[in-house]
Protein backbone atom coordinates (compact mmCIF):
# COMPACT_ATOMS: atom_id res chain seq x y z
CA UNK A 1 0.00 0.00 0.00
CA UNK A 2 1.14 3.35 -0.69
CA UNK A 3 2.07 5.87 2.48
CA UNK A 4 -1.03 8.32 1.73
CA UNK A 5 -3.45 5.30 2.55
CA UNK A 6 -1.77 4.22 5.48
CA UNK A 7 -2.49 8.22 6.84
CA UNK A 8 -5.55 7.66 5.49
CA UNK A 9 -6.18 5.20 7.34
CA UNK A 10 -7.30 7.34 10.47
CA UNK A 11 -9.36 4.90 12.98
CA UNK A 12 -7.38 1.45 12.34
CA UNK A 13 -6.12 0.19 15.41
CA UNK A 14 -5.38 -3.39 14.45
CA UNK A 15 -3.40 -4.77 11.57
CA UNK A 16 -2.81 -8.15 11.09
CA UNK A 17 -0.82 -9.59 7.40
CA UNK A 18 -0.28 -13.18 7.39
CA UNK A 19 0.51 -15.72 4.72
CA UNK A 20 1.73 -13.27 1.76
CA UNK A 21 4.71 -15.41 0.63
CA UNK A 22 6.00 -12.68 -2.17
CA UNK A 23 5.50 -9.59 0.34
CA UNK A 24 8.63 -7.37 0.61
CA UNK A 25 7.35 -4.63 2.63
CA UNK A 26 3.98 -3.40 3.95
CA UNK A 27 4.30 0.18 2.47
CA UNK A 28 5.78 0.60 -0.82
CA UNK A 29 8.43 3.28 -1.22
CA UNK A 30 7.14 6.86 -1.74
CA UNK A 31 9.45 7.52 -4.76
CA UNK A 32 8.12 4.41 -6.75
CA UNK A 33 4.34 5.91 -5.74
CA UNK A 34 5.31 9.53 -6.89
CA UNK A 35 4.41 10.58 -3.58
CA UNK A 36 6.06 13.47 -1.06
CA UNK A 37 6.90 11.81 2.44
CA UNK A 38 5.02 14.41 5.34
CA UNK A 39 5.26 14.57 9.08
CA UNK A 40 1.99 12.85 9.40
CA UNK A 41 1.96 9.52 11.34
CA UNK A 42 1.33 5.99 9.45
CA UNK A 43 -1.26 4.25 11.18
CA UNK A 44 -2.22 7.39 13.80
CA UNK A 45 -4.21 5.34 15.99
CA UNK A 46 -2.79 1.61 15.51
CA UNK A 47 -2.18 -0.05 18.42
CA UNK A 48 -1.52 -4.28 17.55
CA UNK A 49 0.40 -5.04 14.61
CA UNK A 50 0.81 -8.96 13.48
CA UNK A 51 3.11 -9.57 10.70
CA UNK A 52 3.18 -13.68 10.05
CA UNK A 53 4.36 -16.25 7.46
CA UNK A 54 6.10 -13.02 5.33
CA UNK A 55 9.10 -15.31 4.63
CA UNK A 56 10.65 -12.54 2.18
CA UNK A 57 9.47 -9.30 4.31
CA UNK A 58 12.40 -7.68 4.67
CA UNK A 59 11.15 -4.45 6.57
CA UNK A 60 7.76 -2.97 6.96
CA UNK A 61 8.55 0.69 5.15
CA UNK A 62 11.67 2.13 3.59
CA UNK A 63 12.16 5.87 4.22
CA UNK A 64 14.39 8.51 4.90
CA UNK A 65 12.20 10.24 7.35
CA UNK A 66 11.51 9.75 10.81
CA UNK A 67 8.10 8.08 11.97
CA UNK A 68 5.62 7.76 14.84
CA UNK A 69 3.60 5.08 15.62
CA UNK A 70 2.24 6.56 18.85
CA UNK A 71 -0.11 4.49 20.10
CA UNK A 72 1.39 0.93 18.97
CA UNK A 73 1.49 -1.13 22.00
CA UNK A 74 2.38 -4.71 20.63
CA UNK A 75 3.95 -6.49 18.08
CA UNK A 76 4.29 -9.73 16.58
CA UNK A 77 6.65 -10.62 14.03
CA UNK A 78 6.57 -14.72 13.47
CA UNK A 79 7.51 -16.13 10.05
CA UNK A 80 9.23 -13.05 8.39
CA UNK A 81 12.60 -15.10 7.65
CA UNK A 82 14.27 -12.08 6.51
CA UNK A 83 13.18 -8.95 8.83
CA UNK A 84 16.35 -7.54 9.55
CA UNK A 85 14.54 -3.71 10.45
CA UNK A 86 10.95 -2.01 11.41
CA UNK A 87 12.34 0.66 8.94
CA UNK A 88 14.91 0.52 6.64
CA UNK A 89 16.79 3.62 6.12
CA UNK A 90 14.76 5.85 8.71
CA UNK A 91 14.10 5.65 12.10
CA UNK A 92 10.84 4.69 13.96
CA UNK A 93 9.46 6.16 17.57
CA UNK A 94 7.06 3.93 19.75
CA UNK A 95 6.83 5.78 23.05
CA UNK A 96 3.86 3.28 24.08
CA UNK A 97 5.23 -0.05 23.06
CA UNK A 98 5.04 -2.91 25.46
CA UNK A 99 6.21 -6.04 24.27
CA UNK A 100 6.85 -7.54 20.69
CA UNK A 101 6.60 -10.97 20.33
CA UNK A 102 8.96 -13.06 17.61
CA UNK A 103 8.38 -16.84 16.96
CA UNK A 104 6.49 -18.39 20.33
CA UNK A 105 9.49 -18.47 22.46
CA UNK A 106 10.23 -14.33 22.30
CA UNK A 107 8.88 -11.80 24.43
CA UNK A 108 10.28 -8.86 25.22
CA UNK A 109 9.24 -5.98 27.49
CA UNK A 110 9.57 -2.55 26.09
CA UNK A 111 10.46 0.58 27.68
CA UNK A 112 10.50 4.36 26.39
CA UNK A 113 13.76 3.97 25.62
CA UNK A 114 14.02 0.92 23.57
CA UNK A 115 14.34 0.86 19.80
CA UNK A 116 12.31 -1.43 17.40
CA UNK A 117 14.28 -1.03 14.97
CA UNK A 118 17.41 -2.32 17.08
CA UNK A 119 15.74 -4.98 18.75
CA UNK A 120 14.76 -6.43 15.23
CA UNK A 121 18.60 -6.11 14.04
CA UNK A 122 19.86 -7.81 17.20
CA UNK A 123 17.07 -10.57 16.55
CA UNK A 124 17.66 -11.43 13.29
CA UNK A 125 21.40 -11.49 13.56
CA UNK A 126 21.19 -13.33 16.74
CA UNK A 127 18.84 -15.73 14.51
CA UNK A 128 21.95 -15.83 11.62
CA UNK A 129 24.01 -16.86 14.03
CA UNK A 130 22.32 -20.08 15.29
CA UNK A 131 21.32 -20.83 12.02
CA UNK A 132 25.51 -21.00 11.25
CA UNK A 133 26.01 -23.05 14.57
CA UNK A 134 23.23 -25.22 13.36
CA UNK A 135 21.10 -24.89 16.01
CA UNK A 136 17.63 -23.50 16.12
CA UNK A 137 14.59 -23.20 18.88
CA UNK A 138 12.59 -25.67 17.28
CA UNK A 139 9.65 -23.39 17.27
CA UNK A 140 9.37 -22.60 13.57
CA UNK A 141 5.61 -22.76 13.20
CA UNK A 142 2.54 -22.31 15.12
CA UNK A 143 -0.90 -23.20 14.76
CA UNK A 144 -2.99 -20.83 12.53
CA UNK A 145 -6.45 -19.08 14.08
CA UNK A 146 -7.16 -18.32 9.97
CA UNK A 147 -8.12 -15.24 8.47
CA UNK A 148 -10.09 -12.77 11.21
CA UNK A 149 -11.13 -9.44 11.11
CA UNK A 150 -11.88 -7.52 14.22
CA UNK A 151 -14.27 -4.57 14.39
CA UNK A 152 -11.41 -2.23 14.92
CA UNK A 153 -9.20 -3.88 13.03
CA UNK A 154 -7.76 -5.14 9.77
CA UNK A 155 -6.66 -8.36 8.48
CA UNK A 156 -5.34 -9.84 5.30
CA UNK A 157 -4.58 -13.09 4.07
CA UNK A 158 -2.24 -13.77 0.27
Amino acid sequence: MSPSVARGVLNLRTLRITSCPLMEEVIAEEEQQGEEMTNEPLFPRLVDLMLRELPKLGHFFQTKCALEFPFLRKVQIDGCLEMKTFIQLGSVSTPSLETVYTAPSVIADFGVEDDLNKWIQRRFNSKEQESCQGTTDGNESEASNGDKSEARGYSTHC
